[in-house]
């Protein structure tokens, strides 16, 4: 199969490798240039080091030797860039499906996915779960979920398994976008605990009673309560708060241990994603008349500077 990836990124990055494994064509746009000619030419990804590019992989900044001739394309930018990455590659485009690999909300807490509706012809496609990039270069066991209900699912799901990755199906496309995108808060919340010495314990409440709040949000926009204990919900959640790989759980952490937030941004080479939708906690619960205690009270240490156990004596 051909396959286009928009993202460059250690999880774009992660998905060609694996899917070049596949045996799959694989084209990457890579919005840095240097990033870009870096990969192509010296068949590395400056995020993942330690991983070689096969020779089915090819990578370029130009969209235009990217997309045509793909039977698939999965995005992987940033949330709060597919609204402008799906608008310039709208022209090159045509009826394939599209599968959405970023976490977060667009903007005005919108789907990603009705923003790919609003973009492209093809189906739309939701793939989530607790697959951290590194793991899945090395080969580590995992499960994903792919959510749609279009009729290339059933091709999706047989080009992306492995020994090593199972592909579960879901028809809930809400409530996997709405557990990859709210997990990085407790990802980040997790972090904070860490660097501030506060315990085992204190992070399990956190993971739990987040998760609730997690499927609260979900179910108010639609969302299907058991998919908040499967890969996509509790599996992600496990993951993200726990890994050494966690970007969010890394700045948290530095913020626990008295680090300016902007100081902690500035240095890092990838984005935290949690960090991007913590800043739309308020709007969100405004919205959708909920009492979010856990992610407005991680929004009240991080961006109003309490601290991590002023909040937890309020909960």
């Amino acid at each position: 199969m051909q396959i286009s990836i928009l993202g460059g990124g250690s999880w774009g990055t992660a998905l060609a490798i694996h899917l070049a494994r596949n045996n799959h064509n694989i084209k990457v746009w890579e919005f840095v240039v240097e990033q870009a000619h870096k990969m192509q030419i010296e068949r590395i990804c400056p995020l993942l080091p330690q991983e070689k590019l096969s020779e089915n992989i090819f990578v370029s900044p130009k969209m235009e030797e990217v997309l045509p001739g793909s039977e698939v394309i999965f995005i992987v930018v940033p949330s709060d860039k597919v609204e402008s990455t799906l608008s310039n590659a709208v022209s090159l485009i045509g009826e394939q499906p599209v599968v959405i690999c970023s976490k977060g909300f667009a903007s005005n807490l919108r789907l990603l996915s009705d923003v790919a509706k609003e973009k492209v012809k093809g189906e739309i496609y939701c793939l989530y779960g607790p697959t951290h990039a590194e793991d899945i270069c090395a080969g580590v066991f995992s499960g994903i979920v792919l959510a749609g209900t279009g009729k290339y699912r059933l091709k999706l799901r047989k080009a992306l398994r492995s020994e090593n990755l199972k592909v579960e199906l879901s028809n809930d496309m809400v409530g996997v976008q709405v557990g990859a995108a709210l997990k990085n808060i407790l990802a980040v919340f997790t972090g904070v605990i860490d660097g501030a010495g506060l315990g085992d314990n204190t992070k399990a409440y956190i993971m739990t009673k987040g998760l609730d709040e997690i499927k609260q949000v979900g179910v108010a926009l639609g969302a299907k309560k058991p998919t908040f204990y499967g890969l996509a919900g509790l599996g992600d959640v496990i993951v993200t708060c726990t890994s050494v790989h966690s970007r969010n759980h890394y700045v948290g952490e530095q913020v626990g241990k008295g680090r300016k937030l902007d100081e902690v941004l500035m240095e890092m080479k990838m984005v935290a994603e949690g960090i991007t939708m913590l800043k739309s906690i308020p709007l969100l619960q405004e919205k959708l008349k909920l009492k979010l205690p856990i992610m407005s009270g991680l929004y009240q240490i991080m961006v109003e500077g309490k601290s991590a156990k002023e909040i937890l004596n309020q909960l």
